[in-house]
């Protein structure tokens, strides 16, 4: 079996979920999940919304805990017990990975497709939503499927915004990047894009997203529902991604080969950190 550490937002989880389950189909084992972050996190598990493939994890396949089992915690992590260890290096992809064995212990946020581009049609499957959507969604999807150029555009506000430490980290993109994004892919459209804006702060986007195109703003999946805003993005023809996980599946759910997927060519503010490899290879970068 292997087991990947869950922890994060839905994005984060969606990326460890897509990692473990990768490597354990490679291995032909089970994938268990270590949710114990969520049981003193005011995050919740999302990944339940999903038709995710999980085993029940057997009790000595799960390392000891930090907080009471701190000595046993510490010899673990030196590699001198077993589950076996391996634990992301940075944030660019970690080839160690290809060598992992039955009995792995996942932690990191391995966000990069390369970690599963041999598995994409079994995460896709994975990663589809159980619930049947909503009146109001069932109602959107109706309209995407009509549309020949409905492009989802994510603004990423939140925690980028009013966590000091998050903004430092990430920041936000610009309404310059948005433009020059919406300009992009009208030069790769046939009709005039419609754009539906996806946000955590649909009222600033509301107020402030001034785009020559047609402007949709989604804004009753908030909450609980914000999954719902995945769905959507996904139906979509094309893609504006923020430099956010979110937006991230939002585009890469999406099977199509001929979709076009804008992403900020940086992903970071702070240039503390790096990660080449989260851009997928076709993606166009601005």
């Amino acid at each position: 079996m292997i087991v990947a550490c869950v922890r994060g937002g839905v994005g984060n989880q969606m990326f460890q979920y897509a990692a473990g389950r990768a490597l354990s189909l490679r291995l032909g084992v089970p994938l268990g999940l270590d949710t114990h972050f969520f049981e003193s996190s005011k995050i919740p598990l999302d990944l339940v919304h999903f038709n995710v493939q999980i085993a029940e994890v057997p009790h000595h396949l799960f390392p000891p805990r930090k907080d009471s089992e701190l000595l046993k915690w510490l010899f673990w992590r030196a590699g001198f017990t077993k589950p076996s260890l391996l634990h992301e290096q940075g944030l660019a992809y970690n080839s160690a990975i290809e060598k992992a064995t039955d009995g792995t212990y996942l932690i990191g946020y391995w966000q990069s497709e390369r970690y599963f581009n041999d598995s994409c049609d079994a995460i896709r499957s994975d990663l589809s939503p159980i619930k049947p959507p909503s009146k109001f969604n069932a109602g959107i999807l109706e309209e995407l499927r009509g549309i020949d150029s409905a492009v989802s555009l994510h603004v990423r506000r939140g925690d980028y915004v009013k966590n000091a430490e998050a903004s430092r980290i990430f920041g936000t993109c610009s309404m310059d990047y948005y433009e020059r994004a919406v300009r992009t892919i009208a030069e790769h459209c046939e009709t005039t894009p419609v754009v539906y804006a996806f946000s955590d702060d649909v009222d600033w986007v509301s107020e402030n997203l001034k785009l020559p195109v047609p402007v949709r703003v989604v804004r009753n999946n908030m909450g609980k529902d914000s999954c719902e805003d995945i769905r959507l993005m996904s139906a979509c023809r094309h893609h504006i991604i923020a430099n956010s996980s979110f937006s991230w599946w939002g585009a890469w759910l999406n099977p199509s080969a001929n979709k076009i997927v804008v992403a900020p060519s940086r992903w970071f503010r702070s240039r503390k950190y790096l990660n080449p490899d989260i851009w997928c290879k076709d993606w166009l970068r601005i």
